[in-house]
């Protein structure tokens, strides 16, 4: 008998996976695609794939099951780079499911998903495809009109429409019934169901009991982190932000009478608490903390009542305004290894007030943060944007001239600040997305088709969408990436990064802002056959520079140090680790 010679993979039986896509399909062999080094940033550990699902995910796994359903995740951006091999045709055809759900809920996305949902309609045409999220909300009625989109879900808290939609998934009639639901029937019509589910908390918390464990032996510096947010919407509203308080009443379709943030029951986040005590090993993680500064001062009470019994290795808390002082008391005695971090946007307090902050000035910074030290807090992460309004090359500068002076105040302390260009999208949703011109701000792509082709562009600078009046789309780029480069020279001359990591940091920023011209130049010839053969040209430089980026290991600017990925929280791999080695190396 003659094997066979084509892997397979165990099939996996579900009634919904949820699939999260790389930003790029498929990104691997592309030649002509430039992905920079560092071009997302920032403090989260992840490649310019964005690999990071969104927490419905979680929540909507756990509700789904509790009713009766069998539901998967799967990180395909996460497998692809850990196992680079893997045909994914092959991969679909392992999948024997209801319902494939596909998160766009960042627009960097929007490109990857598409291309996975269309090529799982290849492969399952009968099965049905369905899109959720804040940028699937925002663009639902562009979405439903892809071939390879059967359906959109809407809103930020969708577990009771998605418990409906399964149960009656296919009886046309009983989808007629769901809530918040595009859908086509089966002559291709598209009904609207209306968007009334609007719910009033943050319904479902997570089950962190089945974590994604570290899957590669002997891993140097794993990436072991847990995150919980107790609430969607904002209390403030930055401009630039999808998720701010006037960005998510408008995509979500409500009135400015309407709460603009929906909040866990405390029942849930106690549930949260007792499912992240099951975690293997959990006193080796770090505990980070989203949107706390929009919780009632007797919720975040009880929020660290539970962090002080939880025993992380440590915590973090993400604060709009500057901690007062009897919180700062409670956050060190819930755990001595409390981070803070700050982001004011700008040193420039005309700027930060633009961008949506401003609520504090650099002095009353530096007053708070020798009171946060004396009351034991371990360390402070500052955070600086590039594209915000009013913000020009020198603003930048200025900001970088006044981290240099906070590092020296605070030189041997664990005052860290970072600073990340916000590209390559300003956030569709949001007020500065909505209304550009009286804000300074020029838009290039509007809708969702012109941000899918964006996504394929050459250069990162022609894949950004907007630019401003004081910043360029060049600009934002290189005065982004400059930045990034200068913190970590002043990091390196205050101690804080070895001159090994700075030199290697900066080496490869060079390079990055070096080819990327290259290719910017190539990318912006207006014949398209002629940028295409020039492309092809530098292909091999392209692809040499992209795999030292997409790899098994990656590295932030927070910690720019390598670290393999595997263990993070939404590495969802589906498959064993030793069956995905297997059909890798067997494809």
């Amino acid at each position: 008998m003659i094997a066979n010679p084509y892997p397979t993979l165990p099939t996996v039986h579900a009634d919904m996976l949820l699939m999260h896509a790389p930003a790029v399909f498929d990104f691997r062999n592309r030649t002509d695609i430039y992905f920079p080094y560092l071009s997302t940033s920032g403090d989260v550990p992840i490649t310019p794939l964005y690999e990071y699902f969104p927490l419905g995910f979680k929540s909507l796994k756990r509700v789904l099951s509790e009713n009766g359903n069998k539901i998967e995740l799967l990180n395909l951006s996460s497998l692809l780079l850990k196992y680079p091999n893997i045909d994914v045709t092959a991969l679909f055809k392992a999948l024997d499911l209801r319902l494939l759900g596909i998160d766009l809920h960042w627009m960097v996305h929007v490109q990857g998903s598409l291309a996975v949902a269309e090529l799982f309609k290849r492969v399952h045409p009968q099965t049905p495809v369905i899109f959720g999220g804040i940028s699937s909300t925002y663009f639902a009625h562009e979405l439903i009109r892809y071939p390879f989109v059967d359906m959109v879900m809407r809103g930020y808290d969708t577990h009771q429409p998605m418990t409906q939609l399964l149960g009656g998934l296919e009886n046309e009639q009983q989808l007629s019934k769901v809530p918040n639901l595009f859908w086509k029937n089966r002559q291709g019509e598209i009904v609207d169901n209306g968007y009334t589910h609007i719910s009033s908390t943050l319904s479902c918390g997570i089950d962190w009991s089945s974590i994604a464990s570290q899957q590669s032996s002997g891993a140097s510096l794993p990436i072991q982190e847990v995150i919980a947010t107790q609430n969607a919407g904002c209390a403030y509203n930055c401009g630039w932000c999808g998720g701010s308080r006037d960005a998510y009443l408008r995509i979500n379709q409500l009135d400015h009478n309407m709460k603009s943030t929906i909040h866990k029951p405390l029942a849930e986040t106690e549930y949260e608490f007792q499912t992240m005590a099951l975690i293997p090993g959990k006193e080796k993680y770090h505990f980070y903390t989203v949107n706390s500064y929009s919780e009632t001062n007797s919720r975040f009470d009880f929020f660290m009542d539970r962090v002080a019994e939880a025993n992380f290795k440590s915590v973090s808390y993400e604060q709009f305004k500057l901690t007062p002082d009897d919180v700062l008391r409670k956050m060190v005695a819930a755990n001595p290894r409390t981070s803070i971090t700050l982001s004011p946007e700008s040193h420039d307090l005309k700027v930060a007030k633009r961008a949506g902050r401003g609520a504090y000035t650099p002095a009353e910074m530096e007053e708070w943060i020798a009171k946060a030290l004396d009351y034991g807090i371990y360390q402070i992460d500052i955070w600086y944007f590039v594209g915000m309004p009013d913000q020009d090359k020198k603003s930048v500068e200025a900001t970088l001239d006044y981290c240099d002076r906070l590092l020296k105040k605070f030189e041997g302390q664990r005052i860290y600040p970072y600073i990340c260009p916000m590209i390559p999208f300003l956030d569709p949703g949001s007020t500065f997305f909505e209304q550009p011109e009286p804000h300074g701000y020029r838009l290039f792509y509007r809708t969702v088709e012109e941000h899918r082709l964006g996504m394929t562009r050459a250069s990162v600078i022609n894949r950004t969408n907007y630019e401003t009046k004081w910043l360029s789309r060049a600009d934002l780029v290189h005065v982004g990436f400059w930045a990034v480069r200068r913190l970590a020279e002043l990091k390196t001359k205050y101690g804080i990064y070895p001159r090994g990591v700075s030199n290697s940091v900066c080496r490869r920023i060079d390079d990055a802002l070096a080819f990327t011209d290259v290719v910017h130049e190539i990318d912006c010839l207006p014949d398209p056959q002629v940028r295409q053969r020039e492309l092809a040209r530098i292909g091999d430089e392209i692809l040499r520079r992209n795999r030292d980026v997409f790899r098994a290991e990656v590295a932030n600017q927070a910690f720019p140090i390598e670290r393999k990925i595997g263990g993070r929280w939404f590495d969802e791999l589906l498959w064993d680790q030793t069956t995905l080695e297997q059909f890798n190396a067997a494809s």
